[in-house]
């Protein structure tokens, strides 16, 4: 079921907040195991991200997998960002899917795909301005990082817990 973000599913409610993304955004996709140690760093180190969702295997892909919304556009250089990075991109699992728009977004609905960290709510009544989402750069190397090290099944950093 393909719905706007924003517009509620029930008619005779009257929606408290909508969800707010940007009218355009790109993913970057990679192992659910690898992406959840990326964003549990990334949250504890306060860099700023969007929302993630997970999409479990069977929906167009083969395992459990992770998508992090980033600035639009951002993922167009990635081959290049990853060797610049010090990555080769066969090396690695990460993969992209370029500009997106909102408007095309499907809520999640039950035994689909779920939010690991949804996107911003907007309450009734304020003004919606479009989300602010990380450029794709600031996420590749600790992605490319954890999908490579998630092939060896260790810790994203020394001391790290994977729950």
């Amino acid at each position: 079921m393909r719905v706007r973000l924003g517009v509620t599913r029930r008619a005779h409610a009257r929606p408290a907040a909508a969800l707010r993304l940007p009218a355009a955004y790109d993913l970057l996709d990679v192992p659910a195991a690898a992406g959840r140690r990326v964003l549990l760093q990334l949250e504890r180190l306060g860099t700023p991200l969007g929302p993630v969702l997970t999409v479990p295997a069977g929906h167009g892909v083969d395992g459990s997998r992770l998508r992090f919304f980033v600035e639009a556009g951002t993922t167009a250089s990635f081959l290049g960002d990853l060797k610049e990075l010090g990555w080769e991109p066969a090396d690695t699992d990460v993969r992209t899917i370029g500009v997106v728009l909102a408007a095309d977004t499907p809520l999640p609905a039950a035994g689909s795909p779920r939010w690991v960290r949804p996107p911003e709510t907007v309450p009734e009544g304020r003004p919606e301005r479009g989300a602010v989402l990380p450029p794709a750069r600031l996420l590749l190397g600790a992605l490319a990082h954890a999908c490579r090290r998630g092939e060896q099944r260790g810790p994203l950093f020394a001391g790290s817990r994977v729950g």
